[in-house]
């Protein structure tokens, strides 16, 4: 992901108006206001996943039991433009970056724990709204540092969300009260941070770091700061340990047990593993490679890119972007199972909780591979929007299904 010269105008916008890192005010009074979700879910539940539409600006509610879309919500009722009196950082950045990567209105989603919220990373506009599932009203809206609101991960107690201010952020991650979007801190981990996990038991938060893809990657190597795994302690926000990496690290999966983490990284068609308790390389696998595929085929320089992890800790199903497929990886061994074609481009891999299903977010068909594990493979293809580019499986009441979502 490379961007014109003309780019470097954004930052001197940032100098010029003070906004040194690139952080921006946020339009006062904005969003019906705060919400405390973090209560665990009550009464009946279904499991839906959320599909983030990127370049429609919507999230498509699929329901798993039915392997239908329930209804589709928009999360930029506000509008596809920042504008100036908003931030004009991003008023000036926005057009720049579509240019050259294409609208991304809906980069990640979260959902609360009360099933009743969703939480949406923006893109290429460059803030987090929180949203009721149900009316589509914007709760609250928050920018993030840089120019881009890149991946996120909500705490388990559900009361923080992580952000990754991917591009010219000042490498770092907002951390912000997941009731009302205030900042609760920062994390300083990577340049480019991107992908985030949180551990199991909310202590540790791990983020992944892509390295300054405006640089060529021979040069990015030169920055000690590129290629990495942070482990964050939760409550200092400070690093405690640094895995690092030959090239920039995709979507990364750590173990239930804490013991293990397995990783996509740019450039490889496959996955390598980390041993977490001796801190030492565990292994790699070469995945398969269709034939014809070549570096043209990749999209922003990672040919795999999606990777979902069993609840037992035992299977990987991984997105082959290039290749159109999923692999099924058995771990901690790093064994092929099979791989089972999908959708083109597949970007995003989710298990649904029963681990008997793998969803893939496929972006350049515009649809969402269902795919069988036990039988290895796609059991149907759910047409949703335009470049699905995530998915998010949880649980929401079943009261919040009925009239008011109806289906699509």
């Amino acid at each position: 992901m490379k961007f014109p010269v003309h780019i470097f105008l954004v930052f001197g916008l940032m100098l010029l108006s003070g906004l040194v890192g690139g952080i921006s005010w946020r339009e006062a009074g904005y969003g019906s206001g705060p919400r405390d979700s973090s209560r665990a879910a009550e009464g009946p539940l279904r499991e839906v996943a959320f599909v983030a539409n990127a370049a429609d600006g919507t999230v498509s509610l699929l329901d798993l039991a039915s392997k239908q879309v329930l209804t589709t919500v928009d999360v930029i009722p506000d509008g596809k433009r920042v504008g100036p009196f908003r931030d004009i950082v991003q008023w000036v950045a926005q057009p720049f970056l579509e240019r050259r990567a294409g609208p991304n209105f809906v980069q990640d989603t979260d959902l609360s724990r009360d099933g009743r919220v969703l939480f949406v990373s923006r893109g290429h506009l460059g803030d987090v709204v929180a949203l009721d599932i149900v009316t589509g009203e914007v709760l609250w809206r928050t920018p993030v540092a840089g120019l881009f609101a890149g991946p996120m991960a909500l705490s388990v107690d559900g009361q923080h969300l992580y952000i990754a201010a991917t591009i010219r952020g000042d490498n770092r991650v907002e951390v912000l009260d997941s009731s009302n979007g205030e900042r609760a801190g920062a994390i300083r981990a990577g340049q480019w941070p991107f992908a985030i996990q949180v551990s199991a038991d909310d202590s540790k938060v791990f983020v992944a770091s892509l390295g300054d893809m405006q640089k060529q990657a021979s040069e990015r190597t030169e920055d000690r700061d590129a290629y990495q795994i942070a482990v964050v302690d939760s409550g200092s926000l400070k690093p405690e340990m640094i895995y690092r990496f030959e090239s920039g690290v995709r979507p990364f999966q750590v173990a239930p047990d804490g013991r293990m983490l397995y990783a996509q990284l740019s450039a490889l068609h496959g996955l390598v593993a980390v041993h977490l308790v001796s801190h030492q390389r565990a292994g790699h696998i070469q995945l398969p490679v269709k034939p014809g595929v070549t570096e043209a085929d990749w999209d922003f320089e990672a040919p795999h890119h999606g990777l979902a992890l069993s609840g037992d800790g035992r299977l990987l199903c991984a997105a082959g972007r290039a290749s159109d497929y999923a692999a099924l990886v058995e771990v901690p061994a790093l064994k092929l199972r099979g791989t089972v074609a999908v959708g083109d481009a597949p970007g995003w891999a989710a298990y649904a909780a029963a681990d008997g299903l793998c969803l893939l977010a496929n972006s350049r068909s515009n649809d969402v591979s269902v795919v069988e594990v036990a039988s290895q493979r796609e059991i149907k293809r759910i047409p949703v929007g335009r470049f699905p580019n995530h998915i998010t499986v949880g649980f929401v009441p079943e009261a919040m299904l009925g009239s008011t979502l109806g289906s699509e």
